[in-house]
């Protein structure tokens, strides 16, 4: 691959494994497991196959949530991406006359950049504010038209729940159908990020009466729908953010964040990043990756993220994403891998054959390993 990004990526992939520790991949949560379910794969079955559900009917989903959301006296506002979100939150702000903002990090509004949004259009952030707050919510509920609230403190939970003005961003994934459903997702959300039974402070949210002029929703694709297009990446988009399998995988422990360059790291942003940026600027990712299978045997959603790996592999290949010296490479390895009487050349034909197609410079430090003999087939047929 000859892309800027993926020169930057492994440069700095250079630095971190320079500082990197031993591999650790050690993630035990048996004891808790036991403690808080019967059974857990049956758990994260029914989890798995109810968040699959709900991002197959997403559609009518968020029709349904909206309804119930305006009955309450609100609106929903709708983006396609950070640009025009950042427009609408902007104009809200002025038309209201605020000029300082408590904005509540996670992952998804530092995915939406509100942080450097704000500080552009020289709003201030004050952490003691409850004028306005910013705040994710961690999913809509669409039975109810109601918001699921987690905070880290007390502290949190009152700012947010008494700010006179309200602003919620949630991405277009994060919608339920029922309110019963929350329970046993955050149970595998906080037992596999935390180690802990139950999150901290939860709140169930429902707009009043007295404050329905403010509070503004805000639901986000920013290139979600890339993934629900496809019946099998949309598999990703059931990912409740735990990172499960970041904890085991082994590039992940060696890497760390820095070379990703972006909010989402690890196992499951080598399948999500190329729908979600750019094919070109995050391909390489989908090669950053050993296939152990570690990732999708402790993903409490049963995301088969080592399957989707190679199915990003596949369609880079198949749509002539890849470079042609690369495509070359990979058809001359292809033609070789499925003939037999190929297979069963003498060894030293076939190290001779893969010197040629493997560029020198991944040679140096790693050094082709050496062929049996004689292939198991002959072998076998002896």
């Amino acid at each position: 691959m000859n892309t800027a990004e993926y020169k930057f990526f492994i440069a700095d992939c250079k630095k971190s494994i320079e500082n990197a520790k031993d591999i650790n991949i050690e993630f035990d949560i048996d004891d808790i497991t036991l403690k808080t379910f019967q059974n857990y794969a049956y758990a994260r079955k029914i989890a798995a196959n109810l968040r699959q559900k709900n991002i197959n009917h997403i559609d009518e989903l968020l029709i349904s949530f909206e309804k119930k959301f305006n009955e309450n006296g609100a609106k929903v506002n709708w983006a396609l991406d950070y640009d025009s979100l950042s427009e609408d939150i902007i104009k809200i702000l002025i038309e209201k006359k605020i000029k300082e903002v408590n904005l509540f990090e996670s992952r998804f509004i530092e995915e939406l950049g509100l942080l450097k949004i704000l500080k552009n259009e020289e709003i201030q952030i004050n952490l003691q504010s409850n004028n306005c707050v910013i705040f994710e919510p961690n999913y809509a509920i669409s039975q109810t038209g109601s918001l699921y609230l987690v905070f880290n403190s007390a502290i949190e939970m009152e700012q947010v729940l008494s700010a006179k003005m309200k602003i919620f961003v949630l991405p277009v994934n994060n919608v339920l159908k029922n309110i019963e459903d929350v329970e046993l997702l955050s149970k595998l959300y906080s037992i596999n990020k935390n180690r802990e039974e139950y999150l901290p402070l939860t709140a169930f949210y429902s707009v009043k009466e007295n404050d329905e002029n403010n509070v503004e929703l805000f639901i986000i694709d920013n290139g979600r729908t890339n993934l629900l297009e496809s019946k099998e990446h949309r598999k990703a988009l059931t990912c409740i953010n735990c990172d499960a399998c970041k904890k085991v995988c082994p590039i992940y422990s060696l890497i760390g964040d820095m070379p990703y360059n972006n909010v989402f790291t690890g196992p499951i942003a080598n399948v999500v990043l190329p729908f979600l940026e750019t094919i070109d600027g995050y391909k390489h990712l989908s090669f950053n990756c050993i296939l152990c299978g570690n990732c999708a045997k402790v993903c409490p959603m049963n995301i088969p993220i080592t399957d989707l790996v190679i199915a990003n592999r596949n369609m880079f290949y198949e749509n002539k994403n890849i470079d042609l010296p690369d495509r070359y490479r990979i058809n001359i390895l292809k033609k070789n891998l499925i003939s037999r009487k190929k297979l069963n050349r003498a060894a030293w034909r076939k190290e001779f054959l893969m010197k040629l197609y493997v560029k020198r410079k991944i040679t140096v430090k790693r050094p082709i390993p050496k062929f049996a003999k004689i292939s198991f087939s002959k072998s076998k047929n002896k």
